[in-house]
């Protein structure tokens, strides 16, 4: 893979120098947690839900940029992907390969407290939350508890 983007390798994968600035200065500001922590949920995350999330990818060329993924965390607003659809340059996995966006979504979606009901992702979402401390932004989860 050719790229003229820079990338700092943290916990066994590579993240774009843009997104990791604006992991440590945005996110990790707002709550506590460690940056480092925040890269060991993600490869957790890639590990555990990488290879289903890949395997049932069916467009191939969707991508989600890593500018189009931090104009809407800067914003406010949500970076749309699906589980089974988009892939990100923002971060790759130990053997270069982009990761699924979904994954970096949710772990931002979750860091950020951004709410999110994308079918399919309740799991991906639980776990996040599970792994940073932070709670459930899952739609479904959100529901449940509002109906507690």
């Amino acid at each position: 893979m050719q790229t003229t983007a820079s990338f700092t390798q943290q916990d066994g994968l590579f993240i774009d120098a843009n997104l990791h600035q604006f992991i440590e200065q945005q996110l990790c500001n707002k709550i506590t947690i460690e940056t480092q922590d925040v890269y060991q949920a993600l490869a957790t995350l890639v590990d555990e839900f990488g290879c289903t999330c890949r395997k049932t990818k069916h467009q191939e060329n969707d991508i989600l940029d890593v500018n189009t993924l931090l104009n809407a965390y800067q914003h406010k607003s949500h970076p749309h992907c699906h589980v089974d659809a988009q892939t990100t340059a923002a971060v790759l996995d130990e053997y270069c390969c982009q990761v699924p966006a979904i994954i970096v979504v949710a772990l931002m979606d979750t860091l950020s407290g951004t709410h999110c009901n994308e079918p399919s992702a309740h799991k991906l979402y639980h776990r996040a939350a599970q792994l940073t401390g932070c709670p459930c932004v899952h739609g479904e989860q959100t529901a449940n508890a509002s109906a507690a």
